[in-house]
């Protein structure tokens, strides 16, 4: 049973630090850079280890139990968590633990949980963040506040950034390895017009295959997206045959974050794809 994000009667004691326990990299830079030295806080997934992949151990489950505020993506993407938590029973108004679900309010697109990687939705979370904070540690209310509303002002300019270079570039159509960018398309106005890998870690069938090469051959489309560390045959084999170029793009799933580490990665994902879509026909 989970509780209410922003229930919590239960205020932390004004000479501990509050424990907050983020699920994902991009979840932790968020929050860092609202709390600052306010808070204590920590990421659960290694930095190699992605969400889909990821199984709660003995040590983590500690971490969790430790936690004060537990914030995580939701849209499904950390179903581990959910049943540990549900099956340990905490509860909310003897323990003071609360879970933020980040996604609430925003405009959810079936089957991609990867929210974040569109910076409108970056600053709902972050509103969602700073509530849940002020309301379990109100003596730090201004600290939060203020650090947030920093934050914004830095997120308001990635996202005019973006929307800027988009407007000016020759082509807007994307085919990536896996089904993560649909909120960045959705909100730039570019397209996602095919994915390679319909399901995390399961190979595509021969038939979606086909229907990737139809679609890349009657939209004109030069080049398609990979993602760090993945080499797998199908982007080389599908890259060869139709004169592709390959670029990556960095989903944010995994990474170890400094404050300024979900911008840096978003303004370099930009980077790239400006490269691959602001081709002179």
């Amino acid at each position: 049973m989970l509780f209410n994000s922003y229930s919590c009667k239960k205020p932390v004691p004004r000479s501990e630090s509050l424990q907050v326990l983020t699920t994902v990299a991009p979840l932790y830079c968020l929050t860092k850079n609202i709390t600052g030295d306010a808070a204590h806080v920590e990421n659960l997934l290694p930095s190699g280890v992605g969400p889909h992949e990821y199984s709660l151990s003995p040590g983590d489950a500690k971490r969790v139990a430790a936690a004060q505020v537990i914030i995580k993506n939701g849209v499904h993407l950390e179903t581990w968590l959910d049943k540990a938590l549900g099956i340990s029973g905490f509860n909310a108004s003897e323990t003071g633990k609360i879970v933020v679900d980040t996604s609430k309010g925003i405009n959810i697109i079936d089957g991609d949980p990867h929210i974040w990687l569109s910076p409108k939705n970056a600053m709902i979370q972050v509103k969602n963040i700073l509530n849940a904070l002020i309301g379990i540690d109100p003596d730090n209310r201004e600290i939060y506040k203020r650090n947030a509303a920093s934050y914004m002002k830095e997120l308001e300019g990635l996202d005019s950034e973006i929307m800027d270079e988009v407007q000016l570039w020759t082509s807007r159509e994307l085919v990536t390895f896996h089904s993560a960018f649909k909120y960045l398309a959705r909100d730039y106005g570019l397209v996602q017009a095919a994915v390679i890998q319909e399901t995390p870690e399961i190979d595509p069938s021969p038939k979606h295959i086909a229907a990737v090469i139809d679609t890349i051959k009657s939209r004109k489309i030069s080049a398609i997206f990979t993602e760090p560390l993945i080499s797998h045959k199908i982007v080389d084999s599908l890259a060869n045959d139709l004169d592709l170029q390959v670029y990556s793009l960095d989903t944010l799933e995994t990474g170890t974050p400094d404050r300024k580490w979900y911008i840096d990665k978003m303004r370099a994902n930009l980077g790239i794809l400006r490269k691959a879509l602001n081709r002179k026909e």
